[in-house]
């Protein structure tokens, strides 16, 4: 009994990612002319050059992730203005997904810079300090690559799911 109840969740969450996959392609992508994602990809360029300083190989591979996320950013932006649709839906979930990872991303580089100033600074729980460092790390190196391999499930467009007919 408790298995069937627990598999309930798994349609319930499959259908809420999808909506909020939709929702963020065709109304967040957009709102005030893209303003808000511009902001934060920007932000996000800041921490790679702020990393950089400290961490040229992982500022590298979050740069990589970011290139990722403008690129497809920009051609869904492009498929919505020509009007299609199809090909932006069929591209929804795997940019949460990209976008989703690659925010993490970002986030763990603020918290290795951060970690990285305290140390310096001989402040903090020096244990729990390296153990930001050490999974900001295993992020950047093991997580963040997946962003550049959904890169081609956002930009597919709309036939392969369009013969499944």
């Amino acid at each position: 009994a408790q298995f069937y109840r627990d598999s309930r969740i798994s349609p319930i969450y499959e259908g809420t990612n999808g909506i909020q996959a939709i929702d963020l392609v065709m109304r967040k992508l957009t709102l005030s002319d893209g303003e808000p994602l511009r902001q934060l990809l920007d932000d996000i360029e800041e921490t790679v050059e702020s990393l950089g300083d400290a961490d040229p190989d992982l500022a590298e591979r979050l740069g990589t992730a970011l290139a990722a996320a403008r690129h497809t950013s920009d051609w869904l932006v492009d498929r919505l203005e020509n009007g299609s649709y199809d090909d932006a839906l069929a591209g929804a979930t795997p940019f949460l997904d990209l976008m989703g990872t690659l925010t993490g991303g970002w986030l763990m580089a603020r918290s290795r810079l951060a970690a990285q100033a305290m140390i310096g600074a001989g402040e903090g729980d020096k244990d729990f300090l390296q153990a930001k460092l050490t999974t900001t790390e295993f992020y950047l190196r093991q997580i963040l690559p997946r962003v550049t391999g959904l890169e081609p499930a956002v930009t597919g467009g709309a036939d392969a799911l369009a013969s499944f007919g």
